[in-house]
């Protein structure tokens, strides 16, 4: 009998923040690899057709955490490496014509922003010129333009996964986002060139992100999002922070 569901898992030294170094790691793990571990990287999770509407992703996760803790426990990290299906389409109803004209306030600094319009010389806001540069043909094979989108898609992605809601609800727009947040992980980090296949650039422009399950953090963070949507939050990541604070920001500003 076939598995309904199943993971893939990659044991890794760190957090890896790109699928195409996990699929091109062609040597099996040895077991020695296995013994000196320190993550366990989630990056795809599959079931059987005319599943797709059942929710078993969450028992496997939280079953093949079991597992490795028993097996391997040297594994102290379990962590996502996560596609943001919905980003690009997102992103292209955000830049409306008005935002092109002026952009709104977010946490992309002033610095990004000046470099982002260099690349554009004849646009006039750095709205403008991430449009003009994502909507033509090429663009990733020029670093420049890699290179000074970085910390603009980046800063997005973060207010993305943080503070677009779904409607009038609570719950993340992102359909992964909400998965892992409702199964009570922690965002941790957002990943410029997580996934530079066709699909990945399509759907995200190649952002990928990582979600922590932080074992004794996971119910907190579970009731808390689904009472009152709070999204939690691991490691360091300068992009999850200033949107974090931005948010807070604007929300404080509001109630004023």
């Amino acid at each position: 009998m076939e598995p309904l569901v199943f993971v893939w898992v990659a044991l890794t030294d760190s957090v890896s923040d790109n699928v195409q170094s996990i699929l091109q790691e062609r040597e099996p793990t040895t077991a020695e690899a296995e013994a000196t571990a320190r993550c366990a990287i989630f990056y795809s999770i599959n079931s059987q057709p005319g599943l797709s509407g059942v929710d078993l992703g969450n028992f496997l996760i939280k079953r093949v955490v079991g597992v490795l803790r028993a097996e391997l426990p040297n594994i102290d990290t379990f962590c996502t490496l996560s596609p943001l299906p919905k980003f690009r389409a997102w992103l292209d109803q955000w830049l409306t014509p008005e935002c092109l004209a002026t952009p709104p306030r977010t946490a992309v600094s002033e610095d990004a922003q000046r470099a982002l319009i260099a690349r554009a010389p004849h646009t006039h806001t750095w709205t403008a010129a991430l449009k003009h540069i994502i909507d033509s043909r090429g663009w990733t094979a020029d670093q420049a333009n890699i290179d000074a989108m970085e910390p603009v898609v980046r800063a997005l992605g973060a207010h993305y996964l943080l503070n677009v809601k779904r409607g009038k609800s609570i719950a993340a727009y992102d359909p992964v986002a909400n998965f892992h947040l409702r199964n009570g992980a922690c965002l941790h980090q957002v990943n410029w060139r997580g996934n530079t296949s066709y699909s990945g650039l399509r759907q995200s422009l190649g952002l990928m992100c990582n979600y922590n399950y932080v074992l004794d953090r996971i119910e907190d963070n579970n009731e808390r999002y689904v009472h009152d949507g709070t999204i939690a939050i691991s490691g360091s990541d300068p992009f999850l922070a200033e949107a974090k604070l931005m948010a807070s920001s604007i929300t404080n500003t509001a109630k004023l």
